[in-house]
């Protein structure tokens, strides 16, 4: 490898490193200071570094909030697919890793549920979310809606409750977010488990 290779490798890592802790810093400063009042300076102030840095790598706030969003996410999808693949193959076992997994996240990922909840409250956050989140939000119910048609053996059936998942664990990580302090983990583990026996104990009527 030539001197010349090395050096430019040297510096993609370097710029990818940066790149990574600009991100954060975004995420970080939405969770302090909102997502109106993030700005360049903010994340640099955060991220220690000057305006200019994150002008190089970033050319708006628009940019370094699209990068956030899909960080959250590719994070997010990392953890669930390792909660998914302890559980195995049976459906109900699966929806079980996926209501216990995002109970615990919202404790786990504290500041990542500030930007998400930061951006479904503006109008401009909800186009960013729109663009870079919701697809995988569509696919995440759809999943739900197939183990519980694994189980339940009616699709219609199905898909609404699987609503009603999706709105338990939105209603759970907002109740973390607004009230931290009260949040009750092994409580909210055990209405998990209530919700799962709940959903799939359905039976397809006979005609």
């Amino acid at each position: 490898m030539t001197t010349t290779r090395i050096v430019q490798d040297l510096r993609r890592v370097r710029g990818d490193v940066s790149r990574r802790m600009l991100v954060q810093a975004t995420i970080n400063s939405v969770a302090q200071y909102g997502l109106a009042n993030t700005t360049i300076t903010t994340v640099a102030g955060l991220a220690g570094v000057s305006r200019a840095l994150v002008g190089f790598h970033f050319k708006s706030k628009d940019q370094l909030l699209t990068e956030a969003l899909e960080d959250s996410l590719a994070t997010y999808e990392v953890s669930l697919k390792e909660a998914l693949d302890a559980a195995g193959p049976n459906p109900k076992k699966q929806l079980e890793a996926i209501l216990l997994h995002d109970v615990n996240f919202s404790k786990k990922h504290p500041e990542l549920l500030s930007l998400w909840c930061a951006v479904w409250g503006e109008s401009k956050g909800v186009a960013h979310y729109r663009q870079s989140v919701l697809p995988s939000d569509r696919a995440f119910r759809d999943d739900i809606a197939s183990c519980i048609e694994k189980i339940v053996g009616d699709r219609k059936e199905a898909r609404k409750r699987a609503l009603i998942i999706n709105a338990f664990l939105f209603g759970i990580w907002l109740d973390y977010h607004l009230d931290p302090d009260e949040f009750d983990l092994a409580s909210a583990r055990e209405a998990a488990l209530t919700l799962l026996e709940a959903v799939t104990s359905y039976k397809r009527k006979s005609k």
